[in-house]
Formats: structure tokens, sequence, C-alpha cells
């Protein structure tokens, strides 16, 4: 979700960017229908755009990761899809503290590499740390005509608005991972602050085609946010894997109050994970007064982007289904992967966060940041109007936005 009105520093906001592909595994159909149950569990509204289902048969042997990451200083990433088939896995990685964590980054396993020093003044905050990859000579058999794209698994804990106001007067700023190559006895800095996993299961991706070049051999990963690396490797992308790609609308979506699914740990690691089947129907939270989108069917809300939004609170679900056969039998010889394409903004009730108490003023996708400027405003057209007259009518709390 682009996430709005979130204080970078003072005066200065983060730029949203609302769309995200989210793979989903072992996807199967119940009675015909591919069914997601999309929830809002913590202290925030969403603004829910668009919901499509993208089905990717690629070749048996390999595997598929949307281009995604939180950018920072890079560009948004575009829509793509990474099909590779041998990775390229590190011949040891250790910490900045001279650790080895050559089995954390190996597999997906709740066991991480990265922040190890947590700055217990700011949420989010960590000691200066790294991770660096030593690849030996595996680089060598990499074809200099071969895309290569970095690979890095992991979880991140989000400052809040006001943590990152209390972090600038003490002269501190949240630094994005920034990539490094060792050459010639020195460290070359080939991405500063580039970006980061949004989230709390996410693989980023970064193309480093021409970047990290056949010769290399030592990576680092640097940054001080409290990040921490699950899985970490290199892959050349296959160009011509025969990628069918299909991407159908949502068939109905049911917007309805769920309750809130109680966090755990599986392993006493973090980061806590979200119970489904344990619900709690009441939380001493906030909620953002003004008007959200009535309960019921809005699949009709969903299948474009066009700033007609699904407007939901906390404690409440949107059950989404696509039809199954849409998609047609798997291509022979392929395996069949599953990605949810959103998008959708949100915003959280931190004081320092930009309008933290009200629903409105509300995001549009032309906006140039929020809050956005006084000559700005969202559209108010007849298509918005009667969009608004007959969806959002349920008002929570007192008094207009």
């Amino acid at each position: 979700m682009g996430g709005i009105g979130y204080l970078v520093s003072p005066g200065v906001y983060a730029k949203p960017d609302p769309t995200e592909y989210v793979p989903v595994p072992n996807l199967q159909p119940r009675d015909g229908q591919y069914i997601l149950q999309v929830t809002e569990p913590i202290e925030e509204i969403v603004y829910f755009d668009e919901a499509k289902l993208i089905a990717v048969d690629h070749p048996a042997q390999t595997q598929v990761y949307p281009n995604e990451m939180m950018a920072i200083t890079a560009s948004p990433p575009a829509f793509e899809l990474f099909c590779f088939k041998d990775s390229i896995e590190p011949v040891r990685a250790v910490d900045h503290r001279g650790a080895d964590v050559t089995d954390k980054i190996r597999t997906i396993d709740r066991r991480y590499a990265g922040a190890a020093e947590i700055d217990p003044r700011f949420v989010g905050f960590a000691q200066d740390h790294f991770v660096e990859l030593d690849f030996g000579d595996r680089l060598k058999a990499v074809s200099p005509q071969s895309r290569l794209v970095l690979f890095l698994a992991g979880w991140v804990e989000y400052p809040y608005s006001s943590t990152n106001f209390a972090a600038s007067q003490a002269g501190l700023h949240v630094q994005a991972p920034s990539v490094f190559v060792l050459r010639d006895g020195e460290w070359v800095e080939l991405f500063k602050e580039v970006g980061y996993p949004a989230g709390i299961r996410h693989m980023m991706t970064l193309d480093v085609t021409g970047k990290v070049l056949p010769s290399d051999r030592r990576i680092r990963i640097c940054s001080n946010m409290e990040l921490y690396w699950d899985r970490m490797f290199l892959a050349p992308i296959l160009e011509d894997a025969g990628l069918r790609v299909r991407e159908i609308s949502v068939k109905s979506a049911d917007l309805h109050f769920r309750g809130y699914p109680r966090e755990y740990s599986p392993d006493g690691h973090h980061p806590n994970l979200y119970d489904y089947s344990q619900v709690d129907r009441t939380v001493p939270w906030k909620i953002m007064a003004g008007d959200y989108t009535r309960y019921g069917e809005v699949a009709e809300l969903l299948h474009e982007t066009d700033d007609c939004y699904v407007i939901m609170g906390r404690g409440e679900e949107l059950t989404l289904t696509f039809a199954a056969d849409a998609f047609g039998p798997v291509t022979e010889g392929c395996r069949r992967s599953f990605i949810l394409k959103t998008d959708s903004f949100c915003k959280d009730m931190d004081i320092y966060s930009a309008y933290p108490d009200t629903v409105e003023p509300l995001p549009f996708h032309s906006m140039s940041n929020y809050p956005y400027g006084d000559d700005e405003e969202y559209p108010d057209d007849q298509k918005r109007r009667l969009y608004r007259g007959r969806f959002n009518t349920r008002r929570v709390g007192a008094g207009p936005n």
C-alpha cells in the first residue's frame, strides 16, 4: 500500500507508491473460485482502488518474482516478472560484527541477519549494520549478456512519523539500504539508500545489470534501519522463458467487519504474525472520523484505478473472489504461480502524520504528494460525486471531516 502523510523529517512527507504485487503461494481454488481475505488489523485507514489476480505459467524448474521494492532514492519499480532457474548463492556471508551469517540468509526460515543493536530511543532505528556477501569466483560464470538481479527477502520495523520527528532532533535520519562492491581494495557505492522490502515478509528485487561485474566477489548491503534479512542471493534472469501471463478482475468483493487477528510468533522470533482464526472484537484504538464505504458488495470499485475507493478502517475485511476457470489449464511443461496486484493508499493515526484524525482529505493518483497543495483537490466531477453518494454512506465519528 502507498502510505500517505508519512513524515520523514520536519516538513517533509514521503511520496506514496500505491501499487503492489504480492506473490500468493499455494493458492488453491474452492468451489471454482480463488478466495483471498484482505484485512486491516492495525490502527490505520485504507483507500483500496484496484484488485487483480495474475497467473503466471512458467517452466516447472524455475521461480518467478515480481519486480518489487519500497523505493527511496530510486524510481518506483515498473511491473516486471523476473524468472530464473539457478540462483547464485554467496560462498560466505558475514555481518558488521564479523559474525558468520551464511546459514541465516540461505533459506527463508525466520532466522535473520542484519540489525543487531537496536536504538532504544527510536522505534525502527538500529546502529549502523551491514551484511557482506562473498561470492568467490561464482560471478565469473555469468554471461556478460545476462541480466543480473539481486534478491533480498526480509522484514522491516517501520519508524512512526513521530519517531522520525524525534530522531531529526537528535541529528539522525533513517537510512535505507545502500549497496557497495569491493574493487581494488576499496568499497564502491553502487546504490545509495535505494530501497527496502516493505513489510513483514517481502522479497525485494534490484536490477544490478552492469553494476555488479563478473570480476566482483564481495557485496555489502548497509543500513541503519531495524531491518532483518532472511534470504539473499543473485540470479541471472531468463529472458526467453516463455512466460504466459494472464490477469483477471475481482469477481466479487464483500466489505464487512472481521475484528483483530491476534499476534503470535510460531517460533519465538520476530516479526509477529497474525492468527486469522483467533480474533478480538474490540481494541482500545482511535478511529478516523468521516465517511467510510458501506458494508456489502463493492467489486465494481476494484475493477480499475480511478480514485473511487473502498474506504475501510481498522478491524475490517474484504473478501475477494476470482473465477478459477478464467485462467484456463496450466501450460504444458509449466507450473503456475499467482500474484495479487493491488492499488491502494493507507494512512496511520500518528500525531505527526498528515490529517491523522479524519478520512478526508481523500488521496488521488495525480496529487503531487500528501498532504497536497492548496491548488490541488480530489476530483469533484459527476463520477466521483455519484460514487461518494452511493458507496461512502457509513459515517463514523461525530461531526464533519
